[in-house]
């Protein structure tokens, strides 16, 4: 019987490697159907990364739930991919495993939102961010969503019933928070009780309703993801009393993490902190 708290099953061996155009991992033999949501900034950058990671570990179909689906055409998703990305429902190889469902805002109800999810094994939510939105106002009047879509989220997979979620949050939210025995832990949990209070806010309120739900979700927190990180292939998963994970991790392999999670399980109700390999300088 699951109870509305964090239960931790780890089972995962540190590090996972991908080679080439065979990524390791899971197969997705396992996984028909994936749902992928993101939005804007950061975090919500490496859901469009999980489009491109489901199509690499052939996910036979990838329904896409966003506001923003001209974002597909970005020659740069403002991450360090070397060839840059095009837009996948603009490929022959790959449109017809895809669906576009874009919606008008996730501060308004969705209706019917779940008939999106049936059938689905898993989803990847990839919504909300962290940046206090001073160059980018829309960050905040239109991208602190990681509550709002979330909540619709989980409503419209219980009702689909559809259990696996994978979604994305930050480290250093919380209060005495070391679960990346990092020194720039300490110095995001200053940024979010100063000017990115608001984020901080509205991904606590998240992660509350996940660890109130049914769901069995795992809670990603990515070290690292700067715009300039070049895919390395790999990730590290943070152990308790273990070396701190390196802070300089790029989108594309926090999605393929985020994506072999949905396919084949190993952290259950509870959260992760994933990064590059111990040791690594963190970029800027």
């Amino acid at each position: 019987i699951r109870t509305p708290r964090e239960q931790t099953t780890t089972m995962k061996v540190n590090p996972h490697e991908i080679a080439g155009g065979d990524p390791a991992g899971p197969s997705a033999a396992t996984c028909r159907k994936l749902v992928v949501l993101y939005g804007i900034g950061g975090l919500s950058d490496v859901g469009r990364h999980a489009i491109m990671a489901g199509l690499e570990k052939n996910v036979e179909h990838i329904t896409v739930i966003t506001e923003y689906p001209d974002m597909l055409d970005d020659e740069n998703w403002e991450c360090g991919c070397i060839d840059g990305h095009t837009n996948p429902f603009n490929d022959e190889a790959h449109a017809s495993k895809l669906t576009m469902v874009k919606i008008d805002s996730w501060k308004n109800e969705q209706a019917n939102l779940a008939e999106h999810f049936h059938g689905a094994d898993a989803v990847i939510s990839c919504l909300g961010h962290r940046q206090p939105g001073w160059k980018n106002k829309e960050l905040v009047t239109k991208g602190l969503i990681a509550r709002d879509g979330n909540k619709q989220v989980i409503k419209a997979m219980e009702e689909a019933n559809i259990s696996r979620v994978v979604t994305i949050s930050s480290f250093g939210l919380n209060r005495g928070d070391k679960t990346w025995p990092h020194w720039a832990s300490k110095l995001m949990r200053l940024f979010f009780l100063t000017f990115m209070r608001k984020a901080r806010r509205d991904l606590q309120a998240m992660e509350k309703l996940f660890n109130e739900s049914s769901l069995d979700y795992l809670i990603v927190k990515p070290v690292g993801i700067g715009e300039d990180v070049v895919p390395a292939g790999k990730y590290f998963q943070q152990e308790p009393g273990k070396e701190a994970v390196g802070g300089n991790m790029a989108k594309m392999d926090v999605a393929r993490f985020m994506v072999d999670e949905a396919i084949q399980p190993t952290t259950v109700r509870g959260s992760k902190v994933v990064g590059s390999a111990p040791g690594t300088p963190m970029s800027g």
